[in-house]
């Protein structure tokens, strides 16, 4: 067996914590805790799963903090977590295999980020870089911190046959503000550094949104766009149908065309294809907005978007034209989704 440490730094954060550890109870990981200031039982909770419990002055810097737990390990393969994420699979003999196979190589997770809308609970699937030899890579960044080459190596990723739970997007408007609010003053910093780097002003947005502040979102991602991110960047793709979304919702979809200049790179993605399909219906151009709803049907990627969503605006678009034995079809593809079954009640009237 290949011995894998999983570093966690942590701060006041107790009940996520247990969870996040009662997770790993199945595999033969060591367990390092890095407490940053807490004043709850976090400690108590880590002393019950690892005797590697270790304090941190907190100095507004994250990658000191991952990096100050990653020396504590006593094994080179380093896999990060944090608190608010749970493994839900792991398939261990294949993340041996794939280790093996790529010893330089940066192993990524998929990671469902869970948050709250008007239509309820729904989720994000985020690719993460989480596994890695530190021999060859440490943390870089006060915030949202990424790994960087420590030696001569040539960064390159690949996807483990693991998948965790994210919940740090849920919980009290006090709660979510004050995380935004500490994340944000780190992110602004740093744009004082570097004024054009993208994924800095994307952040914020992402802060703004956590607050639901979606005037002050959609800023940062116009500022974000204009400096022009790379669309193979997993961020750009989110960001694209995120600030299409807001603009849609706030009655501004004509300026949400200038997004579909990245169709050619998004044309697979469902929750890129139904954000342009929204587009066109507040355009009232639904001859445009049907063949995207459609296609997002059998996209072979998605991000947040629920299957039913775009079966519900195929049947809205059909009642449109009157041919309801259609529309009927569609709404009752969408399962217990509240629009469609009333749009099916209205329908038998």
């Amino acid at each position: 067996m290949i011995p894998i440490s999983v570093c966690i730094i942590t701060k006041n954060e107790a009940e996520h914590l247990e969870k996040c550890l009662s997770s790993l109870q199945p595999y033969a990981f060591e367990i390092v805790v890095v407490d940053t200031g807490s004043t709850d039982n976090s400690k108590e909770v880590a002393l019950k799963y690892t005797d590697k419990v270790y304090d941190f002055e907190w100095v507004d810097d994250f990658s000191a903090a991952r990096n100050f737990s990653i020396d504590r390990a006593s094994h080179n393969m380093i896999l990060v977590l944090d608190t608010d994420e749970y493994i839900t699979e792991l398939d261990l003999e294949q993340m041996e295999q794939l280790i093996e196979e790529n010893p330089k190589g940066i192993g990524n997770i998929k990671r469902l980020d869970y948050f709250e809308t008007e239509q309820g609970m729904r989720h994000q699937i985020s690719i993460i870089e989480r596994l890695f030899n530190r021999k060859y890579y440490h943390y870089e960044s006060p915030i949202h911190e990424s790994l960087a080459p420590i030696s001569n190596v040539s960064p390159y990723y690949y996807n483990l046959p693991v998948t965790a739970d994210h919940v740090g997007y849920l919980g009290s408007e006090d709660k979510l503000y004050e995380k935004a609010m500490r994340d944000m003053n780190l992110l602004f910093l740093e744009i004082e550094k570097n004024p054009e780097d993208a994924y800095l002003y994307f952040q914020v947005a992402q802060s703004y949104l956590l607050m639901r502040d979606h005037e002050h979102a959609c800023e940062y991602f116009k500022l974000a766009m204009e400096r022009h991110p790379a669309p193979q960047e997993d961020y750009t793709r989110i960001m694209v149908c995120n600030y299409g979304n807001i603009l849609i919702e706030s009655g501004k979809a004509d300026e949400a065309s200038p997004l579909l200049s990245f169709y050619e790179n998004y044309e697979n993605n469902a929750d890129y294809l139904c954000m342009v399909g929204s587009m066109y219906l507040h355009l009232n151009q639904q001859l445009k907005a049907l063949p995207e709803f459609v296609k997002a049907l059998t996209a072979p990627t998605r991000d947040s978007i629920e299957t039913y969503i775009p079966s519900y605006y195929i049947g809205f678009i059909y009642e449109l034209f009157k041919q309801k034995d259609i529309a009927k079809q569609h709404y009752q593809r969408c399962g217990d989704f509240a629009p469609a079954l009333e749009a099916l009640k209205r329908l038998e009237q």
